[in-house]
């Protein structure tokens, strides 16, 4: 068959596609399959010597949907692989295949590749060259840390400042939140490279208070004074304690599998936290699911999985995260109260007082609220403006 060409298989596939409303070239299929991706397809014979016709699978059409929606011009396959991954196992939405799984070589190569070219990496190399070296070697860490955390957002917004200036469109944000947590992020990365001594008692409790608040850092403070004169300290932290690439290097199909889920509660619960920034009407369960994350001391690295789960160069970040133990616990211990509060008071969305329940009501309330928002913030744009011009 001529080049560009597709064979009539190809063509059902890319037809079948368009239906599902994902547009993809003859070109592209063969690029996946080069690639190991997309599953070639099965032969039928047609006996007595009339040779054999390609036949399209359902699993076929399913994987090239999941590359042909996911895939950009001019990305890099393997950032495809991780968007791909990251969706893969959830329940179809109307309309949509389910998402089958990538094949898991593809996965682990993507992934170790992604966070081997990454400012994170970059920054965990330079702590362990500062931790083994001297003065320069230091100078060089704290450059690095600068440069790498010193660029766009610190962080999620905060859900009551986010509430706050929604509510009064005149207020502004409190910048220093960002600058607590830049510096906090720095000493962190500083202890996990040269040991917690580099960065002393002080200045580290600080820092976890900043990263962890909701939980009582006053009580730990004297034993990290104590630990620091013994010359215990380092204990606390160990250098080359962080290692997120050797994580992923070192996980199976079955470990990244659940490091994933992890992700995907953290990523579900950080969103209906931060989302009452945004106008989010208050339930029973959501404001006891929001108060318990809060007291666990834990909201902001919940938060933070939020965005890191939109974008592949996120999504590396996340799963390392949760092949930790510590994490993946956490997410456990969430999934376990968020089922709780599902099933608890009329269900998570329930609103008080509420005729009907269930989502559809929850959203109605929802848009409404912001709708009144904008209301508010629109009069007092025009009473501005009418008293400027009198």
């Amino acid at each position: 068959m001529a080049r560009g060409v597709p064979s009539a298989a190809d063509a059902e596939l890319i037809e079948r596609l368009e239906a599902l409303g994902v547009r993809v070239s003859a070109a592209q299929l063969e690029r996946w399959r080069g690639a190991g991706l997309l599953p070639g397809h099965a032969r039928r014979w047609l006996g007595r010597g009339r040779g054999s016709v390609s036949v399209l699978a359902e699993e076929t059409v399913a994987v090239a949907a999941a590359l042909g929606r996911r895939a950009r011009p001019g990305r890099d396959l393997r950032w495809t692989v991780i968007a791909w991954y990251a969706e893969a196992g959830r329940p179809a939405l109307p309309g949509e295949l389910a998402v089958p799984e990538p094949p898991w070589p593809a996965v682990h190569e993507a992934l170790v590749w992604a966070m081997s070219r990454s400012s994170a990496q970059r920054l965990v190399v330079a702590a362990r060259a500062a931790g083994e070296g001297g003065e320069a070697a230091q100078d060089a860490f704290y450059t690095e840390a600068g440069r790498v955390l010193g660029h766009g957002p610190a962080g999620p917004p905060d859900p009551q400042e986010m509430r706050r200036v929604l509510e009064d469109p005149e207020a502004e944000l409190d910048r220093s939140r960002e600058r607590r947590l830049r510096r906090g992020a720095v000493r962190l990365a500083a202890a996990a490279g040269m040991g917690a001594g580099e960065v002393g008692s002080e200045a580290l409790v600080e820092a976890l208070a900043v990263l962890m608040p909701g939980i009582d850092w006053s009580e730990i403070t004297p034993d990290a004074q104590q630990a620091e004169e013994s010359g215990e300290f380092d204990g606390w932290i160990q250098a080359g304690s962080v290692d997120p690439l050797g994580r992923l290097e070192a996980a199976g199909v079955h470990d990244m599998a659940a490091a994933r889920h992890a992700a995907q509660v953290l990523a579900g619960v950080g969103g209906l936290y931060l989302m009452r920034g945004f106008g989010m009407p208050e339930t029973h369960g959501l404001a006891r699911l929001r108060t318990e994350l809060e007291e666990s001391g834990f909201a902001l690295i919940v938060a933070q999985m939020v965005p890191l789960m939109i974008n592949p160069s996120g999504v590396v970040h996340a799963l390392s995260t949760c092949l930790a133990p510590e994490v993946a616990a956490l997410a456990a211990w969430l999934e376990s109260v968020l089922t709780e509060h599902a099933h608890s008071s009329g269900g998570l969305l329930r609103l008080p007082g509420a005729e009907q329940d269930g989502v559809e009501a929850f959203g109605r309330a929802w848009i409404g609220r912001l709708d009144d928002f904008t209301e508010r913030a629109r009069a007092r744009r025009t009473g501005a403006v009418e008293a400027s011009d009198s």
